[in-house]
């Protein structure tokens, strides 16, 4: 079980400041309004409405307001034969990190609760601030997944981006990204349009014909030319490509742009 040391609710106002001090237990803060900055172990961290706070135990924190501000927090411990039996990797993390929690309303009702039988010290205290305070966690450690994982793909679809603009001017296929990404092309495919909207091929396709528009304003090469400078197979593609993106074909650009 997760060990409660204390629960409380604070308004502070813009005077609020905090000298260092050494964190015994685990923190977890949860900001409800207003704005301010923490440091913890010499890192600036600033919180604002929505912002969770997990400071793990054995750190040094300290904070100062930059307005009102409303705050949640509680200090809690856990042993370390229950951690695996918990199921919380944030658990076993010795470094502080900031969220923004998606379920705000919900998770200030959470905190809102489990204040309120700290404070009423009622039957079966322990158990209840035990079910709160795993939900919570919970929510937390799934919102942190959540950001890891969409920071992970949306790195993996900027690489794809930076290869497809290096790279436009030659055949470039589904599995050579694949390869190059080292994932499965279908979930290449799936990642790149749920970031972008497009397809990796539509977004290669996308670049290609602007590249094309630029070459044909500015270098005074044949559709011909362009067609293969721009990593078409034939002219005849690179025609109905730049009819389905443009609206128009190649040379009905040319003359409406040069008339």
């Amino acid at each position: 079980m997760l060990e409660l040391q204390s629960c409380y609710v604070k308004d502070l106002d813009s005077k609020w400041t905090m000298s260092h001090l050494s964190n015994p237990y685990h923190l977890l803060l949860f900001i409800t309004s207003g704005r301010l900055i923490y440091w913890v172990d010499d890192e600036t961290i600033p919180l604002q409405k929505g912002d969770v706070l997990f400071v793990p135990a054995g750190s040094v924190r300290s904070g100062s307001a930059i307005e009102y501000h409303q705050r949640y927090a509680t200090f809690f411990g856990v042993q370390e034969d229950e951690l695996t039996k918990l199921g919380l990797p944030i658990l076993n993390r010795r470094k502080t990190f900031k969220l923004k929690i998606q379920n705000f309303p919900y998770f200030k009702q959470r905190f809102s609760l489990l204040n309120h039988h700290w404070l009423m010290k009622g039957a079966y205290l322990d158990t209840f601030c035990n079910a709160i305070l795993l939900e919570m966690l919970s929510m937390v450690n799934y919102d942190l997944d959540y950001e890891e994982v969409s920071s992970k793909k949306m790195k993996l679809v900027k690489d794809i981006k930076n290869y497809i603009l290096k790279h436009y001017n030659q055949s470039i296929k589904l599995q050579e990204l694949s390869e190059f990404g080292g994932k499965t092309p279908n979930y290449i495919s799936c990642i790149f349009k749920e970031v972008t909207g497009f397809t990796p091929i539509e977004y290669l396709h996308d670049v290609r014909i602007s590249m094309a528009k630029d070459m044909m304003l500015s270098k005074g090469m044949s559709i011909r030319e362009i067609s293969e400078e721009t990593g078409f197979c034939d002219q005849a593609y690179f025609n109905r490509v730049f009819r389905k993106l443009s609206g128009c074909s190649p040379t009905d650009f040319l003359n409406e742009k040069s008339g």
